[in-house]
């Protein structure tokens, strides 16, 4: 991925059904963009406002862990602060995308937890 070894991110657009149609990459505005990720608030305004005009909603955002698991860290977990959001996690190594996974909020328990991923045949 080109933003190594700093996380990547950004939004994942779609309609009702679910289905993500768009990705919005966005600048990592962290502090520490080796260690986390923050989406530019700009970039969320715009896409929700968008929506409310009928376009695609913001189903949920991606970043990486660079030379990390395709899997939520501890601050991930504790950054989970809109659980309507699904959370796609890339495995970076060396520069290189080797996996990703997706992760939705369980309701009872509040923790992110691994979701199927489902490819369309393009």
């Amino acid at each position: 991925m080109n933003s190594y070894p700093y996380e990547a991110c950004g939004l994942l657009m779609g309609g009702d059904d679910g289905a993500v149609t768009k990705i919005i990459a966005s600048s990592n505005l962290a502090d520490h963009p080796t260690k986390n990720f923050e989406i530019n608030p700009a970039l969320i305004l715009q896409y929700q406002k968008e929506s409310r005009l009928g376009h695609d909603r913001i189903l949920g955002h991606y970043h990486s862990h660079p030379d990390g698991q395709a899997n939520p860290s501890a601050r991930d977990q504790d950054n989970n602060h809109d659980t309507d959001l699904i959370w796609v996690i890339i495995q970076v190594t060396g520069g290189v995308a080797l996996g990703m996974n997706a992760f939705a909020t369980d309701p009872k328990s509040g923790q992110l937890t691994a979701i199927p991923l489902q490819a369309e045949k393009i």
